[in-house]
């Protein structure tokens, strides 16, 4: 769990404040990555260009990394712990921390996103200001020690996680505090331990008299203590009963006004009498919740732009600020009447700008913000004053996204790329403007691709201009040219999207020769030229070729997501697996076969057990139709269309000229086609079960002499 230095940064209580209410993030959800660069809308990958469809903390990081000149800058890429097929182009925000906030350090607390969270940092202090009294004697020590250790199973009772609301079944044994301290100090801290088991406890109305009582101790850290935990106790009775079971906030008409009060004047008056007080940072974070509990969006939103001017760009705080305000400010309903700063605005326009649904309703948009029309874009014209860029990059994002207004974008945004470090508003300007270019097919769109990849420096920024270029010639049916001597395509993840989506044989033979590139890529290209060949009916070119495979090359790896696999089997079509109860020669000889006569039967079956033995059943090299204008969907440049075993089967059946064992097996691998969920695995259009029936039946009849009759018991 990553919490600790958030807690440390933005003061002790800070971390339960955050955490609580609804995890609603607005990025991270699982899915595929879109590779395209138009981001309309929300999915599981983000890119250095700021757009609706990134996640929102995205999007202000690099509006607050921009105040440093930090997005400009090259970088390190982060190592990944699994590959998600982002290459270097997209990240979640999980890798963007981590490329963007390096020095963050976290630990676990087992607490976190409670009141208790503070019962672990809260055992040092005691026992540091116990140590400190020379009033108490060293008994007293050792007694107040011993008690304080009763306030963990208090916590333990109520569960570690927040939205657990009841206690555990076993409720932690009521404290016996200690009875034979009569130094004044001493009792002070016995008070105190009773206040703090009634705070960690729930018991609003006891811990706030204790508290209280202890508000003039003679203590020290007792004094102060006591009036931070004041406040403490006021907001966690305010919103005692805002949360529902699951930690959903349930808004501020719910929460406890007085006791919202009451805490703002207690945190306030704390910080009056200890500005730089051991709990001032907390303290601080805790007059945000104030706010967020008593619905005063303006003022968080008004704190929140305080607080970040004030914040080190690329620090820990920074990092633990932008997960605060998606989670508090920007996902709360009737946001848009409260933010009018321009950073956080335009964060909150680009998510308003995101896809809409079908229904413009109130009830569809309980859960969201609605979508942001021109009228209301134009109105925040003068909030943006000293930042006309980032308000016409949101005017044309606008007029790209909702409008579908190419030509508004190229007005807005001039022609920039002979910078040569681009900020991160000044390069989501120019890949919008690209993005423009592209849409109104305007001639000078591979140019100015050019232009911007030779000028972009900044970690994320070059693969994705790079893909733009990609995108360009993909559509134009030049993929080739991505592979070409001089080309400035360069991101290996682009490359091997089009290996496997688009470019035709000549370029993968290339690929796979080319002994400058990235041996994995290497591998995908002769895996790719030599699957395409054998499946498409290639098959004096696929001997031709086979010889590439190097001796001892991997044929175990698997057929999952071949474009990040760190090995590619491309040993399989070497030495795969070939026969399996049918007998079958090696895969070069069933090709040979083949490639002298493409009917031939048993040729055709034993592709079909290469086939089905090493996996290649519902496996597909080829262009991404599912995605439109996304980096591969285009025509395929690879001639040809895949033959599936299933259609070996069925001719087979239906040829006279088969040999009676063939079309049994033929029979036999139909019907088995179908096992054991009446799904069909091979590939061909699925038939009625009364063919199948038909199949089972006809195998039964007229070849029940053969094992594929005997060894077959039903049909699916």
């Amino acid at each position: 769990m990553r919490i600790g230095r958030l807690v440390s940064a933005l003061g002790v209580a800070a971390g339960a404040w955050m955490a609580a209410g609804p995890a609603g993030a607005s990025g991270d959800y699982g899915c595929s990555v879109g590779w395209t660069l138009d981001r309309a809308g929300l999915d599981c990958a983000n890119s250095i260009v700021m757009s609706p469809g990134n996640d929102t903390r995205v999007n202000l990081a690099l509006l607050l990394r921009d105040r440093a000149g930090l997005a400009g800058k090259p970088g390190e890429y982060p190592v990944q712990e699994w590959d998600q097929g982002f290459g270097r182009t997209f990240f979640d925000w999980h890798i963007f921390t981590q490329a963007s906030y390096p020095e963050s350090q976290w630990e676990d607390n087992d607490y976190y996103g409670s009141r208790c969270v503070s019962l672990k940092g809260g055992d040092a202090a005691f026992a540091g200001a116990v140590a400190a009294n020379g009033k108490l004697s060293a008994a007293d020590r050792e007694a107040l020690l011993a008690a304080r250790a009763q306030l963990a199973p208090i916590c333990s009772s109520f569960g570690a996680d927040y939205w657990v609301r009841q206690r555990d079944s076993t409720s932690a044994p009521a404290p016996a505090w200690p009875v034979g301290i009569s130094s004044k100090p001493g009792k002070e801290f016995v008070s105190y331990l009773v206040a703090s088991a009634a705070f960690y406890g729930e018991d609003w109305a006891a811990a706030r008299s204790g508290f209280a009582a202890l508000a003039q101790a003679s203590d020290p850290w007792v004094k102060e203590t006591a009036r931070y935990m004041q406040g403490r106790v006021e907001l966690n009775a305010a919103q005692a009963v805002a949360f529902d079971e699951w930690g959903s906030f349930s808004g501020a008409e719910s929460t406890d006004k007085p006791a919202t009060q009451s805490a703002g004047k207690a945190l306030a008056d704390y910080l009056k009498a200890y500005p730089k007080g051991a709990y001032a940072a907390s303290a601080k974070g805790l007059q945000r919740r104030v706010l967020w509990l008593g619905g005063d969006l303006g003022g968080l939103s008004d704190a929140y732009e305080a607080l970040l001017a004030a914040t080190v760009p690329g620090s820990a705080l920074e990092e633990a600020l932008i997960e605060e305000i998606d989670n508090k400010l920007l996902l709360a309903k009737g946001a848009e009447t409260a933010i009018d700063t321009p950073l956080l605005l335009a964060t909150y326009d680009l998510m308003r700008m995101r896809g809409s649904a079908e229904e413009d309703t109130e009830e569809f948009y309980a859960y969201g913000p609605k979508p942001i029309d021109e009228a209301e874009l134009a109105a925040q014209e003068p909030l943006f004053k000293g930042r006309e860029d980032l308000y016409q990059f949101l005017r044309a994002t606008y007029s790209f996204y909702i409008a579908g207004d190419a030509q508004d974008v190229l007005l807005r945004i001039p022609d920039a790329t002979a910078t040569t470090a681009h900020s991160a508003l000044d390069f989501s300007r120019q890949v919008l403007r690209g993005q423009a270019l592209a849409a109104s097919n305007d001639p000078g769109e591979e140019a100015f691709w050019r232009r911007l990849i030779t000028g972009s420096a900044g970690l994320y920024q070059r693969p994705a201009a790079e893909l733009g270029l990609a995108l360009h010639w993909d559509r134009a049916g030049q993929a080739g040219k991505v592979f070409a001597a001089q080309s400035p395509v360069q991101d290996s993840m682009i490359r091997k999207l089009l290996i496997e989506r688009s470019v035709g044989p000549d370029i993968l033979r290339g690929a796979a020769d080319n002994a400058q590139r990235p041996v994995e890529e290497r591998q995908l290209a002769l895996f790719t030229l030599l699957y395409k060949q054998l499946s498409r009916g290639f098959y004096a070119g696929f001997l031709k070729d086979l010889p590439l495979v190097p001796s001892g090359a991997n044929a175990d790896a698997g057929l999952w997501s071949l474009s990040t696999a760190e090995t590619v089997p491309v040993g399989l079509f070497a030495a795969g697996r070939f026969s399996d109860g049918y007998a079958c020669p090696a895969l070069s000889q069933t090709a040979a076969a083949l490639a002298k006569n493409a009917k031939d039967v048993k040729g055709r079956l034993c592709l079909g057990e290469f086939y089905r033995l090493n996996g290649f059943d519902d496996f597909y090299l080829g262009a991404d139709t599912s995605e439109a204008g996304g980096l591969g969907s285009g025509k395929e440049l690879f001639p040809g269309t895949p033959i599936p075993r299933g259609s070996f089967y069925s001719s087979i059946i239906a040829d006279p000229a088969a040999a009676r064992a063939d079309k049994a097996y033929a029979l036999y691998r139909a019907v088995r086609c179908y096992a054991p969920a009446g799904i069909n695995s091979c590939g061909d259009a699925e038939v009625p079960i009364e063919q199948r029936k038909a199949w089972f039946n006809t195998l039964k009849r007229q070849y029940a002499d053969t094992k594929w009759a005997k060894g077959l018991e039903y049909y699916w």
